[in-house]
């Protein structure tokens, strides 16, 4: 079934697509290609994303993938996401790569302040088309002049109030979040040998799980999120940490099994989507870790059960839980259990 941004932005390219055949198009924002399917000409067309996953699907549609924009485009396509600060280092970036008379195509849903995203703007860059269409907004630009340099800092990485670098493009960017200081006080000088740390982020449960266990000989990154490894990077100072740049599914070609795995999962509602990719996280755990091993999990309470790790471990110990986190340790994977 196609988004609501997907049917928008069809009925709107429809209408400019025989004046635009044969130019050079770039997709930004975007974390859904099949958004993006009324597209004709994916061959002329770069889908520019940091994950993984995204580019392989864009990758396996025909689209050309790149994480990073690397000419100048006819047309740029920015799909606003749920964050301010990340569509205006967009919108920047884009215009920095926007020929001088190229069209900037703006689409967004009316939940992530599509709304106020294009008023803010509207002082100083006229739209030529706005469509108000499917719980939503897309509208045309032409560019004339270089309007938002002054947004080029969003895309830049900065320090927070913790102290580490990171970006708005994900998780948890402003600071250490709490469940995450709650799973490094549970596995303070338990750790060992062969680390992975599952959906890293920028990088604080390595830094944290290698400074509080002499024991560890490496730790590996695991993260989909190509921005938030290039800030681990900037963070982890140290010979121990390997990063790899994966997703989630096709973490392969692994020479051994972990001692240890540590996981903060990133979807902390209650959506069936978001629960789908909880007990993914969960599930791929028990696959690197050892029969002796442990996996080191923290979680929002009340969005996944403890009844429901025992499907996947045979042993769950709870170290901390209160209202809002629980913190746990996994042991003897269930080698027979297969993803939902």
């Amino acid at each position: 079934m196609q988004s609501l941004a997907s049917q928008r932005f069809e009925t709107f390219w429809n209408q400019l697509a025989p004046s635009n055949t044969g130019k050079r198009l770039a997709i930004i924002g975007s974390e859904q290609p099949l958004n993006f399917g009324s597209l004709r000409h994916k061959h002329l067309c770069h889908f520019i994303s940091n994950t993984k996953d995204s580019l392989q699907e864009a990758k396996n549609l025909g689209f050309v993938i790149s994480t990073i924009l690397k000419h100048y485009y006819d047309i740029i396509i920015l799909e606003l996401t749920k964050s301010k600060e990340t569509n205006l280092g967009l919108l920047a970036w884009a215009e920095e790569h926007l020929r001088d008379g190229g069209k900037m195509i703006i689409n967004g849903d009316n939940q992530v302040g599509v709304k106020s995203f294009l008023k803010n703007i509207s002082n100083l860059w006229s739209a030529e088309i706005i469509m108000i269409k499917k719980k939503g907004r897309v509208a045309l630009y032409q560019k004339k002049n270089q309007l938002f340099a002054h947004w080029k800092k969003y895309q830049n990485f900065h320090k927070n109030r913790d102290g580490y670098y990171t970006r708005s493009d994900m998780f948890s960017p402003k600071e250490i979040d709490k469940g995450s200081q709650k799973l490094t006080s549970a596995f303070s000088s338990k750790l060992y040998g062969e680390v992975a740390d599952l959906g890293s982020g920028w990088g604080y449960l390595s830094k944290e799980a290698l400074r509080l266990n002499d024991k560890i000989n490496r730790v590996t990154l695991f993260e989909n999120n190509y921005s938030a490894l290039l800030a681990s990077k900037k963070n982890i100072n140290d010979k121990r940490a390997i990063f790899r740049w994966v997703s989630l599914k096709n973490i392969r070609n692994l020479n051994l099994r972990f001692n240890h795995v540590i996981c903060n999962p990133p979807f902390h509602s209650g959506h069936p989507k978001d629960i789908d990719l909880l007990r993914s996280f969960v599930w791929h755990s028990s696959r690197l870790v050892n029969r002796q091993g442990s996996v080191w999990m923290v979680f929002v309470s009340g969005v996944y059960l403890e009844s429901e790790l025992k499907e996947y471990f045979d042993n769950v110990k709870i170290f901390y839980k209160d209202n809002h986190y629980f913190v746990c340790r996994l042991q003897k994977p269930k080698t027979k259990k297969a993803i939902a």
